[in-house]
């Protein structure tokens, strides 16, 4: 024992020795403004020795001799080195990297300096998504980035946001290396697809590293899928020697409706009625009297109240809440992300919410110094409640039932609330809103991905191979149940209530889902500077791809409201099941070169092929190529860039091609429509089968085996430039894309109608998109004050091409129905040239205005424009008076700033759009639709009369003409120039005001960073849609959608 006391000891001697021939250096690292800079990379140049700082920005560091160099390194600031020697403590400001050539941006399969990009490449990162509420992440990309055009059509919780590449359709969703495509549309009962679109959309937002979108032939090397454009998303990972960190953020936030046309109240109503009469030539009195408008006027007499189904239906202040958790680290050779967030949407009707739960880990291990592996763990619990309200789809039902529910009519019988009145529309009332009355829809989603990949540096320097395995499963369980359930006429002579039936027709739907996808990528990957001169990059890899979908129904007729899913064979009305299958594969490679960051020229292609072709059609081959030229660099810009503080300047284009095997978002062809054969079972038609008649057998049609890919031609041509330090820079594009091979049948090979079917669709007609786009930014730093600005424009519209042998009737037909070489989308209609003042007017008028001799016409109606001069107003008529309805916007516009100033901060995003149109209809435009109720402006700012049970009262001008009941007149039934508008906005998208304590407050506290903030999301509006009480996004001509949502919430962001 004292002999193994005497060598510890020994041994903990030579340990003091040792360690007092080590130097041991310490410093503190700050940034411009004095603060400590917490976890800067601090190492001795040329080695591997190195730490990072503490809290309080300072360090210690045991180097073996004093004559070495620090190095001090932190994202988002320059590099600076320190000399040991003499110097101790050694203290190093970090200055803000302006300089944004050298950062590393993710492109296909792999990452490229920002210097060296040839084609129309643009990024976002964490920080400018995390700044918006939106439980989207189109919604928080939404203006960020040219070229990007959204709209949120419909803003029911978790929804709504629609996302487009230059307006080229849906593109393709890159997740961590991984493609995710398929169908962005819905169900008649607006159940997700589950395409690319849903899982980019619900992303938790804080995972997310940075976007990147590729717009132009860069896009190529994705083939298949990709002609739309592709969207890359990085999620956040740990780094190398990063000290844990744990970051907690969240927000509370209340919701109001943006705007919602105001409907009109019992006596607004009953009067137009009465006008309604009167205008269609009926005694108005007996609809109401002069004495029973007045009542209504004043509405406190029993039977005469007025009732607001607005308030009824829609809340306000309702909540909504995100909170994340997320822990992350790393050492020598292994770094870690792990993250879990919840966030929770109620709609602005009672009962109707929605929630979701994601779970994040991201592990990287350096199994020995040339072999790495890791894997990007997710998961999803996502789930939508919903009021089983008739019809399948309770969010339109609901708001349908505001227009619909007329203001006369209370909701409960004899306002007692325990008694669901009887109205005109059971399905509609006010009062059934309730999932115990009228039933439920729940909607479920789960979903996980494993995302495997291992990585070999090869002996050869530059070189690296990679494997990657992806495997994706979604599980979907939808359920819905509508109730029977029982309304009440209230007796007042008796004082009684008798029950009848509100809903004879209980239905109940489940529907079991099941997806995966698997994608399997191979790749080599080089990369090498010769000489310092010639730096060559290239990728070589292979990939291929699974889908499979079960997908099953249960429909049943159920006796109660209680019974499980099916109560024998005889309840069950339905019983379907469908099994998918979908194979792609593709080998890819990519070249580039540059020499001295001065010339840059690229070179890939893909060899795609698709499950969805007939043999011989089912491969393609898809290039581009790609150049630049940084002129700022060239010896004879040397006096240009010291005058004008030029910092970049470079021209460079683009070209390449890319095949699609869907169109109109869905696929070209059915699968194995190559194939001859019969469809069984879901078909009421019947075949003759070796000579005997059997039904529910139909013949699939000729086998499809001249069809194959649309081919998608790119070109862009782009500039850069960069002044002071790169502190202003832009970039400015000029792009087309030619689609060629969209599926067209041969219309003049005549099939005999007695064999059964027709032609298939062949490669015949052609479309284009063009435009330009431009985005410029500035930002800086004076003193404590930080800020930056940037802009960006997008103009981009699709034209069609040329289709198959166009033939027409006549010069007309042919100006009014050709699509060649025209502006796709355009709207047609007739231009309003003014407005009959009288009847003197009207009886004097040459025109046939209504095509019945005028005769249906008041003063206040719409004289349209004759055109051709026959004297008569019909569909000739007719000619291009805006954009195409529902369309994305073909001009957006955003300004996007942030300011900070010793720990305040200011950020706001401002989106707009223009060139896009909205076109009034139904329930606001037509009076009384579907014999409901108004919007407050139709009957109260129309051209009527003084005395509305008068017919010889003098007329008052309004902006509408005057009130037909449901519309019954060509003045609100032709589609017109007053009808339809075309609409541009400028949103206040997002404010956020934050305030950051001090690091002297927080090291107290044992915190790295503690922040407060307020934020407000679609705050305010300017447009033109404003007068109507309309949302300038949506595109519902009828408004019964859920409108957009204005925000306002608090919330935190904490790190420890």
């Amino acid at each position: 024992m004292r002999n193994l006391k005497f060598l510890l000891s020994c041994f903990m001697l030579l340990m003091s020795v040792v360690a007092f021939a080590q130097n041991q250096v310490t410093g503190h690292v700050a940034d411009a403004t004095g603060e400590p800079i917490i976890g800067a990379n601090v190492t001795v140049k040329g080695t591997t020795v190195g730490t990072i700082t503490d809290i309080d920005g300072n360090f210690t560091l045991e180097v073996g001799s004093t004559d070495g160099t620090l190095v001090v390194s932190f994202i988002g600031y320059k590099s600076a080195e320190a000399a040991i020697k003499g110097k101790s403590p050694i203290n190093v400001i970090l200055q803000e990297d302006t300089e944004t050539l050298d950062e590393v941006v993710v492109v296909g399969y792999g990452t490229q300096n920002r210097k060296s990009l040839t084609g129309a490449i643009s990024d976002v990162k964490s920080e400018s998504l995390t700044r918006s509420v939106s439980t989207t992440t189109a919604g928080a990309l939404s203006g960020k980035i040219a070229g990007i055009s959204t709209r949120a059509k419909d803003a029911r919780p978790g929804k709504g946001i629609s996302l487009e590449i230059r307006n080229m359709g849906a593109p393709l969703y890159v997740i961590d290396g991984i493609p995710y495509g398929g169908n962005t549309g819905n169900d008649w009962l607006v159940n997700s697809e589950v395409s690319g679109n849903d899982v980019f959309n619900s992303l938790n937002i804080e995972d997310i590293e940075s976007i990147t979108v590729l717009k132009d032939a860069s896009a190529a090397i994705y083939g298949l899928r990709a002609s739309n454009g592709v969207v890359l998303v990085t999620t956040k990972k740990g780094k190398k020697n990063e000290k844990v960190s744990i970051n907690v953020n969240g927000y509370y936030g209340w919701q109001n409706l943006t705007r919602f046309p105001e409907l009109a109240n019992a006596e607004q109503y009953t009067r137009g009625l009465a006008e309604a009469a009167q205008n269609r030539g009926e005694d108005p009195n007996s609809v109401y009297t002069k004495e029973e408008l007045a009542k209504w006027a004043v509405g406190t007499e029993k039977g005469y109240k007025s009732y607001d189904y607005y308030d009824m239906i829609m809340r306000k202040n309702v909540p909504q809440y995100h909170v994340n958790a997320s822990v992350t680290g790393g050492s020598e050779r292994t770094n870690y992300y792990l993250s879990v967030a919840h966030t929770s949407q109620e709609a602005m009707m009672p009962d109707f919410n929605y929630q979701r739960t994601n779970f994040q880990l991201n592990l990287d291990t350096k199994i020995t110094n040339r072999f790495t592996i890791g894997a990007q763990v997710s998961g999803r619990y996502e789930k939508t409640n919903d009021v089983g309200l008739p019809g399948g789809d309770g969010y339109y039902s609901a708001i349908l039932a505001v227009f619909k529910m007329r203001p006369i009519d209370s909701p409960y019988a004899n306002d007692n609330p325990n008694y669901v009145n009887e109205t005109r529309n059971n399905a509609t009332g006010a009062a059934i809103f309730d999932e115990n009355i009228t039933g439920y829809t729940d909607d479920v989603w789960k979903s996980g991905t494993v995302n495997a990949y291992a990585e070999w540096q090869t002996p050869l320097e530059g070189l690296k191979a990679r494997v990657a395995y992806n495997y994706w499963i979604a599980q979907n369980d939808n359920e819905q149940f509508e109730y029977t359930y029982d309304v009440y006429r209230y007796d007042e002579a008796t004082d009684t209530y008798t029950a009848v039936a509100g809903n004879l027709n209980p239905w109940r739907r489940r529907v079991k889902e099941q997806r995966q996808e698997k994608t399997f990528q191979a790749q080599l990957n080089y990369d090498h500077t010769f000489n310092s001169a010639h730096h060559v990059s290239g990728v070589l890899g292979l990939e291929t791809f699974e889908k499979d979908a079960d997908w099953t129904q249960y429909n049943t007729l159920p006796s109660n409201n209680y019974i499980s899913i099916t109560n024998g064979i005889n309840n069950m009305q339905s019983l379907e099941n469908t099994m998918t299958v979908s194979r792609r594969a593709g080998m890819v490679f990519r070249a580039a070169y540059d020499y001295q960051s001065k010339y840059f020229a690229e070179f890939s292609g893909r060899y795609d092929g698709s499950y969805l072709f007939a043999e011989g059609h089912r491969w393609g081959f898809f290039p581009s190529v790609s150049g630049g030229w940084r002129i700022s660099e060239e010896p004879f810009m040397e006096k240009v860039k010291e005058v004008a503080k030029l910092s970049n300047l470079k021209i460079r284009a683009s070209w390449g091609q890319m095949g699609d095997d869907q169109y109109n978002n869905a696929n070209i062809v059915n699968p194995y429509a190559f194939l001859d054969g019969y469809t069984y079972g879901n078909t009421s038609a019947g075949a003759v089968l070796n000579g005997n008649a059997v039904s529910s057998v139909e013949y699939r049609g000729i086998p499809v085996t001249n069809l194959s890919w649309i081919k998608s031609t790119l070109v862009n041509v782009g500039l850069d430039f960069g002044f002071f330090d790169d502190r202003l820079n832009g970039t400015f594009e000029l792009f087309q894309r030619k689609r060629t091979g969209l599926p067209a049948m041969r219309y003049d090979v005549l099939v005999p109608v007695e064999v059964g079917f027709d032609l298939s669709n062949e490669n015949l007609n052609s479309d284009y998109h063009k435009g330009l786009e431009f985005g410029i930014n500035w930002r800086d730093q004076v003193q404590d004050f930080r800020y930056s600005i940037g802009g960006n424009f997008t103009l981009a519209r699709r034209m069609m091409g040329e289709s198959y042998k166009p033939r027409f009737g006549s010069s007309w037909d042919e100006y009014r129905n050709s699509t060649e070489n025209r502006w796709a989308s355009t709207f047609w209609g007739y231009e309003v040239a003014g407005r009959f003042e009288n009847y003197e007017q009207i009886q004097n008028y040459p025109v046939d205005n209504d095509g019945e001799g005028n005769s249906t016409m008041l003063p206040g109606d719409f004289i349209y424009k004759d055109q051709n001069g026959d004297g008569v107003i019909n569909s000739l008529d007719e000619r291009p008076i805006a954009y195409g309805a529902g369309e994305l916007p073909y001009i957006n516009f955003s300004l996007n700033s942030s300011f900070e100033w010793k720990g305040f901060d200011l950020k706001m995003d401002w989106n707009g759009a223009a060139a896009q149109s909205y076109e009034m209809c139904w329930e606001v435009a037509y009076p009384f639709q579907g014999d409901g109720n108004s919007t407050e402006y139709l009957l109260t700012d129309s051209w009527h009369r003084a005395d509305p049970t008068d017919p010889n009262s003098e007329w008052i001008a309004g902006e509408f003409p005057a009130t037909r009941y449901a519309g019954a007149n060509v003045s609100f039934t032709r589609r017109s120039d007053f009808w339809v508008k075309k609409v541009w906005y400028l949103k206040l998208r997002t404010l956020e005001l934050g305030y950051t304590l001090p690091k002297a407050v927080t090291n107290k506290m044992r915190l790295n960073r503690l922040r407060f903030y307020v934020n407000a999301y679609n705050l305010f509006s300017i447009d033109n849609m404003h007068r109507y009480q309309l949302d300038p996004e949506i595109t519902s001509n009828s408004a019964l959608v859920t409108p957009n949502l204005r925000t306002i919430s608090f919330g935190l962001n904490l790190n420890f």
